[in-house]
């Protein structure tokens, strides 16, 4: 619903619908990162034994979601040891991947020309993309990391929520 309204939103204030190509992505992006957070936050869930403790925590975790994932600060404005953070938090990987889709035809447009280092620059202080060493990451490997700790996740708080029902 947010995505739509998004999309409706940016075409009434004169901005161009996503491609549709770009809106199955987008779709399947919202899929993914949904049951990777929900499994993650489902096995972090086991740990709390009030409301108030995980209505606190979720207060925390909420704000530093915003840093791990480059919303309230550019990633490539970061030091390295942090951006190191914020690439094994794996819901970064899925705002990578959100980058890419959305900024795809406005970063084809307005670098027409432009010298590839400066694209790339762009790319990497945007957090559109991550390097490690001097590789850039393949969007599918964001994809596994998503994948992959979905299952993880999801097999730890399966396993977490059967110690607490054993132990009632």
């Amino acid at each position: 619903i947010a995505f739509i309204l998004c999309e409706v939103y940016i075409v009434i204030n004169g901005g161009s619908i996503l491609p549709g190509e770009s809106i199955l992505k987008t779709i399947g992006l919202i899929l993914l990162t949904t049951a990777t957070s929900s499994a993650m936050v489902a096995f972090i869930v086991t740990f709390f034994k009030s409301q108030n403790a995980f209505t606190s925590f979720s207060t925390v975790l909420g704000t530093l979601i915003g840093f791990l994932t480059g919303i309230y600060i550019p990633v490539g404005s970061l030091p390295d040891s942090v951006q190191l953070v914020v690439k094994l938090f794996p819901i970064s990987h899925a705002a990578v991947l959100f980058r890419q889709v959305f900024m795809e035809v406005p970063m084809a447009e307005s670098f027409t020309g432009a010298p590839v280092a400066l694209v790339e620059d762009f790319k990497l202080t945007l957090g559109v993309v991550f390097s490690y060493g001097d590789s850039i990451m393949d969007s599918w490997v964001h994809l596994v990391v998503l994948g992959v700790s979905f299952i993880f996740f999801l097999l730890l708080a399966i396993w977490r929520f059967k110690i607490k029902k054993n132990s009632i």
